[in-house]
Formats: C-alpha cells, structure tokens, sequence
C-alpha cells in the first residue's frame, strides 16, 4: 500500500463582508517545498491544501502531487474534514498551513448598529468596528472528532520568544495536538532556521534549507506502509 500524506499550507481568509477579509502574512511556500520533498519519497501520494496553487510549481511542486485550492479557514476546515473524516484518505498529515486564530462574530458602525455583511459595507462608515470571536483549532480536530490514527507533525510559530521559551511551547503544543512531530519557529528567524521536536527526544536545529527533507524523512520513519 501507498504512503498518502496530507499537506496544508497557506494563510486562510476570514471574510468581514463579500470583498474584505482579515489573513495573515504567510504565502504557503514551506509547506509547498515540503509537500515536493515527501513526493519525492518511492511509492508516495501526496495531497496538497494550499492557498496559492497557482504558485505551486515555481515553489518546486511536481505534477505528480494532487492540488486543491482554498481561500477561506471554512473552505480549508471543509477540506481537510473531507480528506480525513469522510474520505479517510491519509496515513500521514503535515499540517502547516498558518490559519486564523480568530472568525469574524459581528461587523458594526461607529455607533454600535449592526452591519449587513452579506455584500459589500459601504465605505462611507467613518469607523467599523469588527467582533471576532475565538476559531477552532484544525490541528486539534485532526484526532478527534475527525478520528485520524496516523503521523501527525503540526508547526508552530510565536513571535520573539528565545529558543528555550520556544521549545518548551512547542513540546506543550504537540501533547496537546497529539501530534508526532511539531516544526517550531519564531518569527524573528523563521526564514533562517526551525526547531524539530519529535516526541521526547532533544529537539533538532535545522536550516531553513533543510526543512522540507527532514520532515519528509520524518514522515517516512514515522509511518508503515
């Protein structure tokens, strides 16, 4: 039987009304280039859940690798519950696709009445005032209740925190997540370097350069086939 892996990569999107929407500043380039070194792994499927398909091949992305494009968090969370829940599709997932921490409650004018988001606000509002309320954690639905048995390596991102501070995070994170593996970054260095956390062994310091094989050689060690 096959190695499938699901791979996520990206910044998800949540919309304040048809045409405005909150993300962040990650393009998806990482986990493109680790979802190439993983198809370049003998008997291998992969899975790509990416927000910028269209850049997948300059990031180094063989044809072989099946692509599905998203833009919002609930597009990727209906992605990623159809691959694994439904379709029960992978034995191993990388999940790092840097989704919103927050959705979009409610949008108002300055005054406190309340905004119809279903088309387009009109920008004569001289202030909008925008509730948003805590989003679920994908990562922390991928065992339960979506029910997935296999490797888990997830990534983790602050921002200026030291290596020790960091790593004492991301090993909080992967017990919690239930995850295998966990990618540690913080973004003061992450287009430089990451930290590897497999279990309870001594965390691992890697080029950026280096990333993708490890994760792909850490999917191979991890996973029967």
């Amino acid at each position: 039987m096959s190695l499938r892996v699901l791979v996520t990569a990206g910044a998800t999107q949540v919309p304040i009304d048809r045409v405005r929407a909150i993300t962040n500043v990650f393009t998806g380039r990482t986990g493109t280039q680790v979802a190439a070194a993983i198809a370049a792994l003998p008997g291998t499927r992969v899975r790509l859940l990416t927000s910028a398909p269209h850049r997948a091949q300059e990031w180094g992305l063989p044809t072989s690798v099946e692509v599905w494009g998203y833009t919002t968090f609930d597009e990727l969370r209906d992605l990623m519950q159809a691959s694994i829940a439904q379709e029960r599709w992978p034995s191993a997932i990388v999940h790092s696709a840097a989704v919103s921490d927050y959705l979009v409650e409610s949008v108002g004018d300055g005054s406190g009445r309340a905004l119809d988001a279903g088309g387009k606000i009109p920008s004569e509002h001289e202030r909008l005032v925008v509730t948003l309320v805590k989003a679920p954690k994908l990562v922390d639905l991928i065992r339960t209740p979506w029910g997935f048995t296999g490797t888990l390596i997830k990534f983790k991102l602050t921002v200026g925190r030291t290596d020790a501070e960091l790593e004492a995070i991301a090993r909080a994170s992967m017990r919690h997540s239930r995850a295998d593996a966990i990618v540690a970054n913080d973004l003061a260095w992450a287009t430089e370097r990451a930290m590897v956390l497999v279990g309870g062994n001594p965390v691992e310091h890697l080029s950026r350069d280096g990333l993708p094989r490890r994760v792909a050689a850490l999917v191979r060690e991890a996973t029967p086939t």
